[in-house]
């Protein structure tokens, strides 16, 4: 292991430059006094416009190489539904690099000033202690099982085995869809985010990987792209494309690629979890840097620039929850754009998104929020916000699960789609909540 120290500098000063007041611009609030700020139901939310084809390729820049998503071109004419790949990288894939277009849900209300400016460094010790070093020691462990249950599957591919194996996957999607709001710091610098949980699928290539006869060694894994690996791999290949692969349907050739990919998994878990607590390739513990900011971080300047990257975490996985991965696919009336399309589950990962926002929020729950949590910072400036944010939190968890299910085959309902329409700008509501009324209590 290289011994150099390594500093986290520049780390944080990405995320610190996207919180700029642009970031609030295109809501517009009205002038009105904070009293008279509307309940979630009052708010009119408008339905994002459609992202064209170009824009497809997802978020991206978030690390990793990302995936072609397969070939072919997304459909013309909303009156048709059917999983059809379109071209771009997803989730931190390298052709990723179109942002979504805003929203114009407008948030009406004026944002509150606190007294002074935030400092709480205790904050940020309990979240990190209490919310995101417990989600990643759950997922590791949930890393491990998934990669000794692929093992043991691979060594005797029983119909009773599949099935654990499966479920390990989609028990291993629950801490990691739960982290999403704080997939900052080194899941994005050191490319964990993207190891992990890049996608689409590549499925073309994929598939060559199969069909060739090149060794599948940890030195071969090293050649292949964040999108031929990780969590949708592994669900492309335990549960085939449209969550119907039959036992008989497995080859030699697919568990040795599933056993490569699963022990590269489980260490990239391993990892985000060290480089928080430990501190991994040179680099010391995150941890000291988040907790220590505007003192001894090199990420942080001040304590406000740590608060920040929370906030903007919310933001962010609130606008990828509703602009990308359920409206995207809504407009484009395409489940190919759905995240975890082949087992059927992406309505779990909906969820579980919301979690992690309650988690950040909160540093628990809403019923039991942490002495020391943002959900207290901002009831001690204006106990109003913070009940009305819990209204909007709520709202937007029922709009969600109202969406009937699964939403790989309800998606072109024409019952169900303004289920999903309702929940999307529910999301997207939420969202210009956190971004007008609560990125300026912690902002510098």
């Amino acid at each position: 292991m290289n011994r150099q120290m390594k500093l986290w500098v520049g780390v944080g000063a990405f995320v610190i430059t996207q919180v700029s007041p642009q970031a609030i611009a295109s809501l517009t609030p009205e002038a009105v006094s904070t009293e008279d700020r509307p309940i979630a139901a009052q708010i009119p939310a408008v339905a994002p416009a459609p992202w064209s084809a170009a824009q497809a390729g997802g978020v991206g820049g978030e690390g990793g190489e990302g995936g072609e998503g397969g070939e072919g071109i997304a459909p013309q004419s909303v009156g048709f539904c059917a999983a059809i790949a379109v071209e771009g990288g997803g989730e931190g894939g390298e052709s990723g690099a179109a942002q979504p277009v805003s929203s114009p849900v407008r948030v009406y209300g004026v944002a509150t000033v606190p007294a002074s400016p935030f400092g709480d460094r205790q904050l940020l010790a309990n979240f990190v202690d209490t919310v995101l070093l417990p989600t990643y020691g759950d997922l590791n462990r949930a890393a491990q099982r998934l990669n000794r249950a692929i093992a043991q599957f691979a060594a005797r591919p029983t119909q009773a085995n599949l099935q654990a194996t499966r479920q390990a996957w989609l028990a291993a999607r629950l801490p990691w869809e739960s982290s999403e709001a704080f997939a900052f710091g080194p899941a994005a610098s050191l490319g964990y985010d993207a190891g992990l949980d890049d996608w689409p699928v590549n499925e073309v290539d994929v598939l060559a990987i199969l069909q060739s006869q090149d060794a599948l060694t940890p030195e071969y894994l090293e050649t292949l792209q964040t999108s031929q690996k990780g969590f949708h791999t592994i669900e492309f290949l335990l549960f085939g494309r449209n969550n119907d692969k039959r036992l008989t349907d497995f080859t030699p050739r697919e568990l040795e690629y599933l056993q490569l990919i699963g022990a590269d998994f489980a260490a990239t878990a391993e990892n985000l979890l060290a480089s928080w607590a430990e501190g991994v390739e040179g680099y010391p513990a995150y941890r000291k840097e988040f907790v220590e900011a505007g003192d001894r971080s090199t990420a942080y300047p001040t304590p406000q620039a740590a608060a920040t990257e929370l906030v903007q975490g919310i933001i962010d996985i609130l606008d990828e929850l509703g602009a990308v991965k359920i409206g995207e696919a809504l407009d484009a009336q395409n489940p190919f754009l759905l995240e975890s399309r082949f087992s059927h589950s992406s309505l779990q990962d909906f969820y579980q998104n919301l979690r992690s926002v309650e988690l950040t929020y909160f540093a628990g729950s809403a019923s039991r929020p942490g002495r020391h949590s943002l959900s207290r910072y901002v009831a001690s400036i204006d106990p109003s916000l913070d009940t009305q944010v819990r209204q909007y939190l709520l709202a937007a968890e029922s709009a969600v699960k109202a969406i009937p299910g699964p939403i790989e085959t309800t998606l072109c309902d024409p019952a169900a789609k303004p289920r999903i329409a309702a929940a999307r700008d529910s999301l997207l509501t939420l969202r210009g909540v956190f971004e007008q009324w609560i990125m300026p209590l912690v902002q510098e």
